[in-house]
């Protein structure tokens, strides 16, 4: 009887561990490589792990953050064209990498009374990234412009949410540069003469 009890725990025991395997091996495969490297043992996965989770949900408060910046913009269409175009002018350049099948789409706000868009930067950025270009859109709307670019990435399935992030970051660094120093420059040019 009580080998009976003891084999049934070790069968208990066996598949447990083999539960527990199995579901560290499907954490592992769901954490980028970043968090991985150097670390070997079950414990330092799930810490990583944490990591991570706390990572993705800083990423979607800003993001969600942006989304009402958008949805504020969009909703002044509501509002008036001169107040409108008031309103707009005055928000920072935007950018959201999005990825599609095959490659990403790109799209950049930003205020042309305030910004000079710096296509060729952006571009630049882009090729450096490994991305081909496909195609480019650009509207005007409310005092700013969009533009939109498709690119196609041939590494796309191993690229992670962090490497979109640091994307998105290039481009916004690039954008909002370019906007200091067309303000400085029209500072600059408007600024009275000494007589």
């Amino acid at each position: 009887m009580d080998e009976n009890k003891k084999q049934m725990h070790n069968e208990t025991e066996r598949q447990r561990r083999k539960e527990m395997a199995k579901l560290c091996t499907t954490l592992r495969s769901l954490l980028p490589v970043e968090y991985l490297k150097g670390k070997r043992s079950i414990a330092d996965h799930v810490y990583e792990a944490m990591n991570y989770i706390n990572h993705q949900q800083n990423k979607v408060k800003q993001l969600q953050a942006k989304r009402d910046e958008l949805a504020k913009m969009s909703n002044l269409s509501n509002i008036g064209t001169e107040n409108e175009s008031f309103n707009t002018t005055h928000l920072p350049p935007l950018v959201f990498v999005h990825p599609f099948p095959g490659g990403l789409e790109i799209t950049c706000s930003y205020s042309f009374r305030k910004s000079v868009f710096p296509m060729s930067r952006v571009l630049d950025i882009l090729l450096k990234e490994g991305l081909n270009v496909v195609s480019t859109t650009s509207i005007r709307r409310d005092g700013r412009f969009v533009h939109t670019i498709h690119s196609e990435d041939p590494i796309q399935p191993n690229r992670t949410g962090t490497e979109y992030s640091e994307l998105q970051i290039k481009l916004m660094e690039a954008i909002s540069s370019s906007s200091k120093h067309t303000v400085n420059l029209q500072e600059t040019l408007t600024e009275p003469e000494n007589c």
